[in-house]
């Protein structure tokens, strides 16, 4: 934004909430988010000195922290000790009382901004501690007249990380509610979406896939348009725009806004989070060749997420005889009317699903055994299912340190049928989290993928999808440059253009792209 009185810094503490002290590393993150956006260099000076004098009070908090949890104790004398644990005099450089009226002077330094905007986000995916940190930093700041915090997050999930982090205290839950309520001072709720709103915005996210950015906004606008004028549908009637959303997109739209209930369907978070799911399916169904049309596959996606038990009697059926079982099933949502036709509802089918059975496209003369197959595999090994306990020993030897052991487990792994094998690399990538770090999994990924190179799609979506983020090291990265493989190498790609990882991490990856390319 151009407007220099108004200072936004964007912080999420999800990123950093494993470290030792949340609310230090939030201050820390405001205090420079304010002097990199400050343009005047005397002032930027200034700043920066007053800013590292609030960062010798929250040193001095580590330190003790430190102290207290024995991280110090053979590197500090006693006396050091002594002097740590000393109370502070109150107005002194030291302490924390007196941190909002350095903060006031710090900000009085800077004579053209009249607002700070601090924009939290993810709050409500942090563990329970963090949460709390995250909110006794931000109380440091309130009674500044300048400071504006923006949290985005859920309400509910907040109050009740609030209460865990008491404890288990029989007044948690009251004492969160409180809580909350002192700090942020204007909740807004956002509004759930109607059904006209859901599909437009499915259908924008859709189309978003294939058109840039300044098509994409200039598409979203004119659904804004419509809305205020209160037309519907929404995605509808595009003269004046030079790039169109693709019918099948629009349709696809209509599809997932019709089959979805209504409480995913009137939430964002549930529509990106199934469409995450169908992205997914779609790569991997990619990957192993299996050619399924995108309907056929959010009408099964929708099948899995609305009635996993159906869903499970038809992947359980007989190949030969799941055509006959969805003729009877299709027959029994919408009739014909003849007498020949068998409309009872099958064995084990929820009589919840007429309407999906109901709605197009329609599933009789598919041939769905390449896509339920999949679909069975990954869904049973995420209950733990399908992966025999020789293949689990051979993932085992294959995250162990002996480099003549992972070739072995590669080798071994590799004997399997394809199915076997994929289910397995979903095993593997799933151990990411029962570890800090994805390395030991990506190493095992990136050997296996060169035993195998029809794995290397779903390999990449696999460590993509589980290794990511704070548990994506420099090591994974290295390991994933020198794979030799082309959608492996893509994610070094990514890494190196996502701020959201470790600046160590994104450093790394784009200095292995200057190796790669040859710069």
């Amino acid at each position: 934004m151009n407007d220099e009185s108004c200072f936004v810094v964007l912080t999420n503490p999800w990123a950093y909430d494993d470290q030792d002290d949340v609310k230090g590393a939030l201050i820390a993150e405001i205090l420079h988010g304010i002097q990199v956006q400050i343009k005047d260099a005397g002032i930027k000076d200034s700043v920066g000195k007053k800013a590292k004098e609030l960062l010798n009070r929250i040193s001095w908090s580590r330190a003790a922290v430190a102290i207290a949890k024995g991280a110090l104790t053979f590197q500090v004398d006693p006396q050091q000790i002594a002097e740590i644990f000393r109370p502070k005099d109150p107005a002194g450089p030291e302490s924390m009382a007196s941190f909002n009226n350095a903060y006031k002077d710090l900000l009085a330094l800077i004579p053209q901004v009249e607002r700070v905007v601090v924009l939290v986000d993810d709050l409500d995916r942090c563990l329970p501690e963090a949460v709390t940190a995250t909110l006794e930093a931000i109380k440091l700041f309130l009674s500044t007249e300048k400071m504006v915090f923006v949290l985005a997050a859920d309400q509910e999930m907040v109050r009740d990380a609030i209460s865990v982090s008491l404890d288990g205290a029989k007044r948690g839950d009251i004492f969160a509610r409180r809580y909350l309520e002192k700090i942020v001072q204007l909740p807004i709720a956002l509004p759930r979406l109607s059904e006209a709103d859901a599909e437009a915005y499915i259908g924008l996210l859709i189309a978003g896939r294939a058109m840039d950015t300044n098509d994409l906004l200039k598409l979203a606008d004119h659904v804004r348009s419509r809305r205020n004028k209160n037309l519907t549908p929404l995605l509808h009637e595009f003269e004046g725009l030079t790039v169109l959303p693709a019918k099948d997109d629009l349709a696809l739209a209509t599809q997932l806004a019709e089959g979805l209930s209504a409480d995913r369907r009137s939430n964002p978070r549930q529509i990106k989070r199934f469409l995450n799911a169908f992205g997914i399916r779609e790569s991997i169904a990619l990957a192993r060749g299996v050619k399924i049309s995108p309907a056929v596959m959010i009408k099964m996606l929708l099948l899995e997420e609305l009635y996993r038990t159906s869903f499970n009697t038809l992947a359980a059926a007989p190949t030969q005889d799941r055509k006959t079982l969805l003729m009877r099933w299709e027959t029994w949502a919408k009739p014909s009317g003849e007498a020949s036709e068998d409309s009872t509802l099958p064995a084990g089918i929820d009589e919840g699903t007429r309407d999906w059975a109901a709605a197009p496209p329609f599933l009789r003369d598919e041939n769905l055994d390449p896509y339920i197959n999949l679909a069975a595999s990954l869904i049973n090994v995420s209950m733990g299912a399908q992966v025999s306990d020789d293949v689990l020993s051979l993932i085992n030897d294959l995250l162990g340190e002996s480099e003549a052991a992972r070739n072995v487990a590669a080798d071994e792994l590799c004997k399997r049928g394809q199915d076997e094998q994929l289910a397995a690399l979903d095993v593997l990538v799933s151990a990411t989290k029962r570890s800090d770090s994805a390395e030991t999994v990506v190493r095992g990924a990136v050997l296996w993928v060169g035993k195998n190179v029809a794995l290397e799609d779903a390999a990449a979506t696999g460590i993509e999808s589980h290794c990511w983020g704070s548990r994506l090291t420099p090591g994974s990265i290295v390991e994933l440059a020198n794979s030799g493989s082309s959608a492996l190498i893509a994610l070094v790609r990514h890494a190196a253009l996502d701020a959201s990882l470790h600046a160590t991490t994104q450093e790394t990856a784009r200095d292995e792209l200057e190796h790669i390319d040859g710069n």
